[in-house]
């Protein structure tokens, strides 16, 4: 968890993903998740601003995109990109389990248009009590979208750190690879009269061996006892191949009409 919430690890792997993705993400997001001029939005775990600049680009100054995340050094990191959107940002610091009575007490109240949250619900300790607190932050005909990782999300990696005799918690495999599938499906489903649900398999392809190298330190799965193991198994991957190919497996889910 502490690996997580560092600001600089997670700017290392949105940066080593961004620069070999097939797929750009946030713009896949954003072909599917409608926002509109002058939407209210609240974002859970925005970390330093991958979805929260889109965001803010299309709610325009009539609109409030209000980030949450419970790093600090990640909200100022995103403030200082969004600086010339700062009418248009607000930026608390508190967790998912304390996000509500956070909004509460700042007086920034409910009646949001859209709840966002990519890639980051998986780090509650009570996801279904956060989903649902969210929910009740959303007006009449809010809508709710969640974005993460599933089913073999990771494998390749995943599959060359245990060969390296790495150990990967369960807690890191079960939000790669179940927590859409077990806990926001189901929790949508009973909630919402509409779920709409989009995938994407998006293959990122690392040139070098540094590259996959630098991704795997800035993980929550990192190991350094095993790094010397791990990098002689990735430069004999080389020696026969020109790239590292990792596949990231997305859902993408939008809830509307709540129950």
């Amino acid at each position: 968890m502490s690996r997580a919430t560092q600001s600089e690890l997670l700017e290392q792997r949105i940066a080593e993903n961004a620069a070999a993705q097939q797929v750009d993400l946030p713009t896949w997001i954003f072909e599917r998740v409608r926002v509109l001029p002058g939407d209210r939005v609240l974002e859970l775990c925005c970390g330093t601003g991958g979805q929260t600049l889109p965001l803010l680009e299309r709610v325009l100054d009539s609109g409030q995109v209000v980030a949450v995340d419970i790093s600090r050094d990640a909200l100022d990191t995103l403030a200082s990109k969004a600086a010339d959107r700062s009418r248009r940002l607000t930026c608390v610091e508190t967790s998912l389990e304390n996000f509500a009575s956070s909004l509460t007490q700042t007086q920034i109240g409910d009646g949001f248009d859209l709840v966002f949250c990519a890639y980051g619900l998986y780090y509650s300790a009570d996801a279904q009590r956060t989903l649902q607190e969210a929910k009740s932050k959303l007006k009449s005909r809010g809508r709710m979208v969640v974005a993460g990782p599933f089913g073999p999300n990771n494998k390749q990696l995943f599959d060359l750190v245990r060969a390296s005799g790495a150990t990967i918690a369960e807690p890191v495999v079960f939000s790669s690879e179940a927590f859409m599938l077990r806990t926001v499906l189901p929790w949508a489903a009973e909630n919402f009269e509409s779920v709409a649900v989009h995938t994407m398999v998006n293959p990122v392809r690392w040139t070098t061996p540094e590259r996959v190298l630098n991704y795997w330190q800035n993980t929550t799965f990192y190991e350094a006892e095993k790094r010397d193991e791990f990098e002689r198994l990735l430069r004999a991957h080389y020696s026969e191949h020109s790239t590292f190919v990792n596949q990231k497996w997305v859902m993408l889910v939008e809830m509307s009409h709540g129950r």
